[in-house]
């Protein structure tokens, strides 16, 4: 029988992984958002390096970065609709081709860094045929209902996703509702559940919401207007490079 977790922020994913002890997933990992922060991807090559330090911890941007370095997920369908993907995001996984790694990439080669195998692909929602055998079906619910989108084309964008023809049965399914990138449609997220549950015939699984993380130390001294002030100008700056193409 398929299981479907229901979970409240995707970092919450990885620890099901672990407990599971899995290894080599396939997933297709339907986001506006990659979740891959820190690492680079050699699309040519089909493989992945780590370029940040992850003993820093995971967090909702990088779970996925830390379940393929530990040999959990060894290959990753990202489906994104649009706006979503790179170009709308900061912190996001890094290609070959990026100006911003050529350093790290010379780096990587005189260290003999061969990087881990994975196959990934990126695709926007138009352009995915639908589930493969085999494939963990991951949902964050902000592919549907991120604060990106105007709040009345969700309802549209959920109805584009069953009317795919989902000829395999995923044996696990996960369905994030990211409270802070979606906007609040708590009774359409239990709406889709019950149609995921019913279509799939899959038993409902839910975790309890994981506890605030402490607030990290530099925001104990800085004003929050002014911390606000200076995230929002960083995010946009990075906005504006990433909309005339440069990484």
């Amino acid at each position: 029988m398929t299981t479907l977790y229901v979970i409240e922020k995707h970092d919450q994913l990885l620890s099901i992984w672990r407990r599971q002890n899995a290894t080599n997933l396939r997933v297709v990992h339907l986001d506006f958002h990659c979740d891959m922060r820190g690492l680079l991807i050699d699309r040519r090559a089909q493989r992945a390096y780590p370029i940040d330090d992850i003993r820093k911890g995971v967090d909702v941007g990088n779970f996925l970065t830390h379940a393929i370095l530990e040999g959990r997920v060894q290959r990753v369908r990202w489906v994104h609709d649009l706006p979503g993907g790179r170009q709308h995001d900061v912190g996001t996984v890094k290609y070959e081709s990026d100006w911003s790694v050529q350093l790290t990439r010379w780096r990587l080669a005189q260290q003999g860094q061969v990087g881990i195998p994975l196959t990934y692909e990126v695709m926007t929602f138009p352009e995915w045929s639908g589930l493969e055998a085999g494939e963990f079906l991951d949902i964050d619910w902000d592919v549907f209902a991120c604060k990106e989108y105007p709040a009345e084309t969700v309802e549209a964008r959920i109805e584009a996703f069953f009317e795919r023809n989902f000829t395999c049965v995923p044996e696990q399914i996960s369905v994030c509702y990211s409270p802070r990138f979606s906007h609040q449609t708590q009774p359409q997220f239990e709406r889709t559940i019950q149609r995921l549950a019913g279509m799939f015939q899959a038993k409902i699984e839910r975790l309890p919401a994981p506890p605030p993380p402490p607030p990290k130390t530099y925001k104990k001294f800085l004003p929050p207007i002014f911390y606000d002030t200076l995230r929002t100008g960083y995010y946009q700056s990075q906005l504006w490079l990433r909309h005339q193409g440069i990484y």
